[in-house]
C-alpha cells in the first residue's frame, strides 16, 4: 500500500450528513465539501459527446469502464454508477484522513458516527482541520497518522466520482482502485471494520491481477509491472509485520513499566530503520520504497497496514478452498455468511474451513 500513491478506503459519515443535515461543525463542513464536489462532476457521456475531451483523458474513460463492467461481469460486484462521473481537482488527492493508536499498544482510536458505528479513521476536506485533530490526540498521547486518500467508498449512497489526477494512473492502479472502491459498495458489515478493510483489499488486488492478465497476457510488460507493483507491497508489508511482531511482545510485557515500553518502542524503530537501510536495496524494485525512512513510523501507520491487509491468508485460503478461485463464488459466499454471522465473520470464515480441513 506505500508508494507513489496511498490507497486508503475511507467510509466517512459525511453521507449521512448530507442525507439527514446534522449540525455538527465537522459534520456540516464535511457533508458541504462531499456535496459541492458531486454537484461539480459532470457525467462521463457528457464529456465524450461535447467533443472537448483529449485524447489522454478519452483513453483514460475508457479504461475506466472496462474494468466497471469487468468488476461486475468477472468479480461479481454489484452493479452501481459509481465512477460515471468526473470532478476537475487542484491538487492530486481527494481528503486528508487522520488515523490513531496508542502510544504503548496497538489499541485503535475509534472515532464514533451515526449508522455507521465506530470507525478508526476520520476524514478532512482541509488539510488544516486534519491537522488541528492530530495535534489534539497527539497531546492527549496517542501516536497519529494524517495521510492523503485519493478515492473513498460512499457506500452506495452516492455515485462515486473519478477525479482528475487519476489520469496519471497506471492501468492496474486504476483496476485495483475501482474494484476495492466497488467491493465497498457491495459488502459492508457495520462493526467489521477489519473484514470490511481487508475484504475490499483482497478483492482489488486480485481482481486487478486476474484483468491485467487477462487484458494483456502474463508476458506482456503490464503484467510484469503489476507483478513488481505487488512484489514491493508484499515485501514492504512483511517487513511492517515483523516490526509490529517485536512492538507487540514489548507491548505485550505486564512486567514493564509504560516508561519501559516506550524506550523499547523507541529503540525497536531505530533498529529496524537501520535493517531497512541495509536491506531495502536488495528487497524492492521501485525507489519509493528503498527511499523510505522507516524511522518515522509509528504505531498508527503500522496498524494501518494490520487493518487493511494483518490476515489475507483467511481470504486466500476462503478463495481457494471454499470458492474454487473464482471471485464471482468468493464474494457470493461472504454475502451468504454475512448475514448470519454479521460482524463475527472473521470467526466465521475460520471455522468454516477448519470444518472442511481433512
Amino acid at each position: 500500500m506505500q508508494g507513489t500513491i496511498i490507497r486508503w478506503t475511507v467510509a466517512v459519515a459525511i453521507v449521512f450528513c448530507a442525507l439527514f443535515m446534522f449540525t455538527s461543525c465537522w459534520y456540516g463542513k464535511q457533508a458541504g465539501y462531499f456535496l459541492s464536489e458531486r454537484m461539480r462532476s459532470i457525467p462521463v457521456a457528457t464529456l465524450l459527446d461535447s467533443g472537448k475531451a483529449s485524447p489522454v483523458l478519452k483513453t483514460f474513460l475508457a479504461r475506466v469502464e472496462s474494468v466497471r463492467q469487468f468488476a461486475v461481469s468477472a468479480v461479481g460486484l454489484k452493479p452501481t454508477k459509481n465512477y460515471t462521473r468526473y470532478v476537475t481537482m487542484d491538487r492530486n488527492y481527494v481528503a486528508d484522513v487522520v488515523s490513531a493508536c496508542a502510544s504503548d499498544s496497538f489499541d485503535r482510536y475509534l472515532w464514533h458516527y451515526p449508522f455507521l458505528g465506530a470507525l478508526p479513521y476520520k476524514g478532512f476536506y482541509e488539510k488544516a482541520d486534519a491537522e488541528h485533530e492530530r495535534d489534539r490526540l497527539e497531546a492527549a498521547g496517542f501516536d497519529v497518522i494524517v495521510r492523503q486518500v485519493d478515492a473513498f467508498s460512499s457506500l452506495g449512497f452516492f455515485t462515486d466520482p473519478l477525479y482528475s489526477f487519476m489520469m496519471d494512473y497506471d492501468e492496474d492502479v486504476i483496476a485495483d482502485m475501482i474494484i476495492h472502491e466497488s467491493a465497498h459498495a457491495t459488502l459492508f458489515i457495520k462493526g467489521a471494520n477489519q473484514f470490511n478493510e481487508e475484504f475490499a483489499t483482497f478483492v482489488g488486488r486480485t481482481g486487478a491481477d486476474i484483468y491485467i492478465e487477462q487484458r494483456y497476457g502474463k508476458n506482456s510488460p503490464e503484467f510484469r509491472r503489476r507483478l513488481d507493483r505487488r512484489h514491493d507491497g508484499d515485501a514492504f508489508v512483511a517487513f511492517l509485520k515483523e516490526t509490529a511482531r517485536q512492538l507487540d511482545d514489548v507491548y505485550q510485557d505486564e512486567t514493564i513499566s509504560r516508561s519501559e515500553r516506550l524506550d523499547r518502542k523507541a529503540q525497536i524503530i531505530k533498529d529496524r530503520a537501520h535493517t531497512f537501510v541495509e536491506q531495502a536495496p536488495r528487497i524492492f524494485i521501485d525507489a519509493g520504497y528503498r527511499n523510505f525512512d522507516m524511522s518515522r513510523i509509528n504505531n498508527a501507520y503500522i496498524d494501518l497496514y494490520r487493518l487493511y491487509e494483518e490476515d489475507l491468508d483467511l481470504y486466500r485460503r476462503w478463495f481457494d478452498d471454499m470458492a474454487g478461485g473464482s471471485l464471482p463464488r468468493f464474494v457470493d459466499s461472504l454475502i451468504v455468511l454475512a448475514r448470519g454471522s454479521g460482524a463475527l465473520i472473521k470467526s466465521a470464515m475460520a471455522e468454516e474451513l477448519k470444518s472442511r480441513s481433512p
